[in-house]
């Protein structure tokens, strides 16, 4: 059973986007995250920075790991970079895991298992 997902978006400075996760990112849920990243950086051209805030997602499959993928890509496309704030490990293992932890965090994953120890 998911838990339904939030995705609030606040702009503290900008030129810089925050988008607090909560709840489970998965098959039914997953959908949301990407098309509201899009949609809110449509409407803020001067935003430079997404740093999604992650330590609210309770559970992520594979599509919920498809849509990380989707809004890395949207960010990039805006030319702008994301950042995945304050992860639990459970995220952390699915992006070493799955290969995508390089890609989704700029971060080589010994680095953040020393960082974390």
């Amino acid at each position: 059973m998911s838990s339904a997902l939030t995705c609030t978006w606040t702009s503290p400075r900008p030129d810089t986007a925050r988008v607090v996760v909560t709840g489970d990112l998965e098959y039914t849920t997953a959908a949301l995250l990407p098309k509201l990243i899009g949609d809110r950086l449509a409407a803020a051209p001067g935003v430079r920075d997404v740093r999604l805030d992650c330590e609210g997602i309770g559970f992520c499959d594979s599509s919920g790991l498809s849509a990380l993928l989707r809004v890395h890509t949207v960010v990039t496309d805006a030319g702008c970079r994301l950042h995945l704030d304050n992860r639990r490990p459970a995220l952390d293992r699915l992006l070493a895991l799955t290969g995508t932890f390089a890609h989704l965090t700029g971060e080589a994953p010994i680095a953040r298992a020393r960082a974390d120890s």
